[in-house]
């Protein structure tokens, strides 16, 4: 799963993406399409807004996909003191907490993830968007 993290770095923010847990909700590019562009090379530029205003956008990220290291002294991201379920029409069930989710023999630990509830994920217990196809 490491083999599909990219990182993006700026001057006060980092951001990590792993296009592994994607499963384009595009909270990132309707919140800040400045920093989050999908036309542009690299897409994610994390000098084109204020380190507060990116970590603010990728905490929406409801898959975990986008992370960031803050460099500016200020807080990292903290997981929520109770974990909570929320489920989608297509089954997908959007997680916030303190996780550790275990992935074959990986463990993962995030804050947010997006679990698949149709079965048919290739990234299980991720999901990919395979309920769509």
């Amino acid at each position: 799963m490491t083999t599909n993290l990219k990182k993006y770095t700026g001057e006060h923010i980092d951001v990590t993406f792993n296009r592994e847990r994607c499963i384009h909700a595009a909270k990132c590019v309707r919140g800040l399409p400045n920093v989050f562009n999908l036309k542009n090379k690299p897409w994610i530029n994390a000098d084109a807004e204020t380190a507060d205003k990116i970590a603010e956008v990728i905490e929406r990220c409801p898959s975990g996909a986008l992370k960031y290291t803050r460099k500016d002294g200020q807080e990292q991201e903290k997981p929520k003191p109770l974990t909570s379920i929320e489920e989608s029409a297509n089954g997908t069930l959007f997680v916030r907490g303190n996780l550790s989710i275990k992935q074959g023999e990986e463990e993962v630990q995030c804050n947010r993830a997006a679990l698949c509830g149709c079965g048919l994920s290739k990234n299980k217990p991720f999901c990919d968007n395979s309920h769509q196809k």
